[in-house]
């Protein structure tokens, strides 16, 4: 079985300029139980802020959620870039601030368990924020889900 028949591959932000702030796109968890989200970063300037939210509908921001983060060792291309750091777990009401100092030109890495999203409320949507006040840079972002019932062609979560 390949990786795509085992997990859901969905695009999430392509080029977006992490100064103007962005959401990345919405995804439906209702048939997942975990979303690794992979931001691969240009360079950037300044200090955005990312956070994770649930919500009863796309694009809804009710509830921010912690999540788990590490990030590659070197710059994108470089030796030493697959290699993650030591998992950090972050705050849900505070996000995680990305200094361009830390983050830029590396790839970071996201972990968000669905059952810590607010379900008993109708919650499924799972939405990212970058809060970008006073900075610049481009970011892309991929996430694979880890999908409840396993199949191939999978229905979009988008």
């Amino acid at each position: 079985m390949s990786l795509a028949e085992k997990y859901k591959i969905v695009p999430l932000l392509t080029s977006a300029n992490t100064g103007a702030g962005t959401d990345l796109d919405s995804i439906n968890m209702k048939g997942a139980h975990k979303a690794t989200i992979i931001f691969t970063n240009g360079a950037t300037s300044g200090s955005a802020v990312l956070k994770i939210y649930s919500g009863a509908t796309e694009g809804a921001k009710t509830s921010a959620l912690p999540f788990r983060q590490a990030y590659g060792g070197a710059a994108i291309g470089s030796d030493s870039s697959d290699v993650l750091s030591a998992w950090a777990n972050v705050v849900a009401a505070s996000g995680l601030t990305l200094a361009s100092g830390t983050y830029g030109t590396k790839m970071q890495v996201f972990e968000i368990d669905a059952s810590d999203m607010d379900i008993a409320n109708g919650e499924n949507w799972l939405t990212g924020e970058i809060d970008s006040a006073g900075t610049s840079g481009i970011t892309h972002a991929v996430a694979i889900l880890e999908m409840r019932y396993k199949e191939n062609r999978a229905a979009t979560v988008l």
